[in-house]
């Protein structure tokens, strides 16, 4: 029973296995081997028969009851969940380095391709799918969180998620927080990789910005820190995609300071209600306003009551880090049209902001953030953009008659810039997204009503995605046209053998002068390309 208890202790996923032999003898009870996948298990297996030292992790190929349910508990966007995604050769779910490193090896040995997996939440399925065969490193048993509120940091493993990140803070200071994204379960591992946005990104920059330490193993098994790694590749990982050199095993996190209480508003305003002036007023107060207030807007086409007539509903969502004694008299100064009361502004700790703003009630117990299986997850195709220049009137009219024309699966999500970001050189890190970036748009379409994203209706809303992408192009960025790597598009291009295919999308996520040092970098630290996939930095 002892024996057994150690398993059990893998976190979670084991909860979806079978009930596992007590015997080392009997390697099979304990690890099914798939034809073809018999050398890396010889190869990943302990070298004695003492069955505590595998009984600390877990390794999973498609034969094993359990390989389809811990497969797909983090395949985010449900889109990929259908029988021709291409799927592991073997799960591999490590709960210390030693397993990652030996992963690494075999995988190396044997002729896998290696995929990291931190919450699941790749827009493109990139992190559990590929079209070779591959092994995939699962975090999620590799989750701890270490605050420290002294000294204002934590040390955080890959498979943590953000609502746990905020969670733990919680449970230890309210007037420390991180600056990261409001959705709960984005793996902590991948999100650093590629910058990281969130509430607070106008007082304190990226997540990556706020990344001071880490724990790397690169392709040869060593593991460094910042120090030992030196500055280029620290540099690299921060906002240029940590998984294309190596696997990151921990991040070191500076908090920031917040305020006991924040204030938190929702205001709804459509084109009747005169939503069309009200935004494009937004486009100059919400970059340059205060840096303590962030308010995001969401865009919708609706119909009107019972009628067959549709409007623009836009939402929009503040954040103050501070009361609304000081809050309302700044909106009447800078943004009275809003028109931001008093009755609906609310006083809340920023770990309740953040369940406002995934859409719940500030009520909502905050425990709601570390269920992973209680947040919704997505079913959609996205693209993104940045604007450097206010869209006029009629841009905005052009934009509407669009969402108007939609099916009602599409969603517009607006982030401000300004404040704090435009304090960083576009060369701070690879993430380049800085000084006269008004706002970010998020364009997504859902499947949801559908059987799949390849169904009629499925495709004629990927083509209208599309066509908005086109009818944007007057009043986005331009040359390159940018775009947010972490919400990777494979509609920007794949092609990886010359810097000319690269750039399509590679410029567009980093900008040339950040691409090219990566793809400098990257030669240095993982010359043979092991961490391959697409849109990964390449190897000429």
């Amino acid at each position: 029973m002892k024996k057994y208890s150690q398993i059990r202790s893998c976190v979670f996923l084991l909860v979806l296995c079978l009930s596992f032999s007590n015997s080392w003898a009997n390697l099979s009870s304990l690890v099914d081997v798939t034809p073809g996948t018999e050398n890396f298990i010889s190869c990943i297996q302990p070298k004695s028969n003492n069955v505590t030292s595998f009984s600390q992790q877990l390794i999973i190929t498609p034969v094993n009851a359990s390989f389809i349910p811990i497969w797909q508990v983090a395949v985010q966007n449900t889109r990929f969940l259908k029988p021709s995604t291409p799927k592991p050769s073997i799960i591999v779910t490590p709960v210390d380095e030693t397993l990652v490193q030996k992963a690494l090896f075999c995988a190396k040995k044997h002729g896998y391709e290696m995929r990291i997996r931190s919450g699941g939440h790749d827009y493109e399925g990139l992190s559990y799918t590929a079209d070779v065969p591959f092994v995939m490193l699962d975090f999620t048993n590799m989750r701890s969180i270490d605050v420290d509120v002294a000294n204002r940091s934590a040390w955080v493993q890959p498979g943590a998620v953000l609502g746990e990140l905020y969670y733990s803070i919680s449970q230890k200071t309210d007037t420390l927080y991180f600056p990261a994204g409001v959705c709960p379960t984005v793996g902590v591992g991948g999100y650093m990789g590629g910058g990281g946005y969130g509430n607070l990104l106008r007082k304190y920059g990226t997540a990556a910005d706020n990344v001071v330490d880490v724990r790397f193993m690169d392709v040869n098994g060593n593991i460094l820190d910042r120090k030992s790694m030196g500055k280029d590749l620290f540099w690299a990982i921060r906002g240029g995609g940590a998984s294309s050199f190596g696997i990151v095993l921990a991040w070191k996190l500076r908090l920031v300071p917040v305020p006991e209480k924040v204030t938190v508003f929702i205001l709804n305003k459509t084109l009747e209600e005169g939503a069309t002036k009200i935004f494009h007023k937004y486009q100059y107060v919400a970059p340059t306003i205060d840096r303590n207030l962030h308010i995001r807007t969401q865009v919708f086409a609706e119909y009107i009551g019972n009628t067959t007539k549709k409007t623009i509903r836009i939402m929009f969502e503040g954040i103050y880090q501070g009361t609304r004694d000081t809050l309302l008299p700044l909106l009447d100064e800078k943004f009275p049209e809003l028109g931001v009361r008093r009755e609906i502004c609310e006083e809340i700790r920023s770990i309740q902001s953040t369940v406002v703003f995934w859409g719940l009630p500030s009520s909502t117990p905050i425990e709601i953030l570390t269920n992973r299986s209680a947040i919704a997850k997505l079913n959609n195709k996205s693209k993104s953009d940045y604007v450097r220049t206010p869209i006029p009137i009629r841009g905005l009219r052009k934009i509407w008659r669009k969402l108007i024309q939609n099916d009602g699966s599409a969603l517009l999500m607006i982030n401000p810039f300004g404040g704090r970001m435009a304090d960083y050189s576009e060369s701070a890190i690879p993430y380049p997204h800085r000084a006269g970036v008004l706002l970010q748009i998020l364009k997504t379409v859902n499947f949801n009503g559908q059987t799949s994203d390849t169904t009629p209706t499925s495709l004629k809303r990927i083509m209208w995605l599309r066509s908005l992408d086109e009818l944007l192009t007057p009043y986005v960025s331009k040359n390159p046209r940018e775009a947010y790597s972490n919400y990777n598009d494979l509609d920007l291009g794949v092609g990886s053998s010359n810097y000319e295919e690269a750039s399509l999308w590679g410029e567009r996520y980093r900008k040339r002068d950040n691409f090219q040092k990566l793809i400098r970098i990257k030669a240095k630290v993982d010359p043979d390309n092991f961490f391959p996939r697409p849109q990964s930095i390449p190897v000429f």
